[in-house]
């Protein structure tokens, strides 16, 4: 028999699921998601007064360190890849997802921060190179992996959004727990996270798209997260907003209103 407190939760996230999956725990539903609406409101009516941007964050749960934080705007979707983006019917939806949150978004004004590829590079890279026991080689499928993102990131600029992209979070330097069969160690995992970095890097400079190199910041000598930025044994935590928010102003410096 479920109490009241899990009836409310369920019913929350199942009205939640329209607007994209959330990743709160069962509190943070019905004790702060209500505050971030308000807060959400609060900053598009700000933006629509004073025709300032806003930041729309769109990713997978590496969009924590962007709740509260003017002029970002979070839309979350979990457990979605940077490979599996553009394909229809995922397991994550984040095709559909990404979609009906792009309306939200105002081209002339907005700037659209995508923040997607560490669970790709902490997890899939390695699982796939492994599953095809070895004959793939991981640098072969870093190449697909963020030829496959592109086509997304290329899609959205064509389509007239102001895009950048949120560079690959580097690995911390611990194990963490996962029911997968291939993880690789934390330095391998190390190796992937910067590699893949690099690579999107590169497409998005190619392509003229502004990447917000992360790891420049909060990887350390070893390759590993600095302790500074650690939220968790995945995520940065908050004090990467301030080098991301100044390198995405200064990207779009004339173009855009702060």
């Amino acid at each position: 028999m479920k109490t009241t407190f899990e009836r409310m939760n369920a019913a929350l996230r199942k009205a939640l699921e329209k607007r994209g999956s959330i990743y709160f725990s069962c509190t943070d539903v019905v004790f702060k998601y209500p505050w971030l609406c308000l807060y959400n409101i609060g900053l598009a009516l700000k933006a629509k007064l004073f025709n300032r941007a806003i930041i729309h964050v769109i990713g997978d749960s590496h969009v924590r360190s962007f709740v509260f934080r003017s002029p970002f705007l979070v839309h979350h979707i979990s457990q979605a890849t940077a490979y599996n983006l553009d394909k229809e019917n995922s397991f994550s939806q984040s095709k559909r997802y990404l979609n009906s949150f792009l309306p939200e978004v105002n081209k002339e004004r907005d700037v659209l921060l995508l923040a997607f590829g560490e669970i790709d590079a902490r997890v899939h890279i390695y699982s796939q190179y492994r599953k095809n026991n070895e004959e793939i080689s991981i640098e072969k499928i870093i190449e697909a992996t963020a030829g496959k993102y592109g086509e997304t990131i290329r899609r959205l600029k064509d389509d007239g959004f102001a895009v950048c992209v949120h560079g690959i979070p580097p690995a911390a330097g611990e194990d963490f727990v996962s029911s997968l069969p291939f993880l690789g160690t934390p330095e391998q995992r190390s190796d992937i996270s910067s590699m893949f970095s690099n690579k999107l890097g590169e497409f998005c400079q190619q392509n003229g798209i502004p990447y917000i190199d992360v790891q420049s910041v909060s990887a350390g000598e070893d390759g590993f997260m600095k302790k500074k930025y650690v939220a968790d044994g995945v995520h940065l935590n908050g004090k990467i907003v301030p080098f991301a928010k100044e390198g995405i102003i200064q990207a779009f410096k004339g173009s855009k209103n702060f």
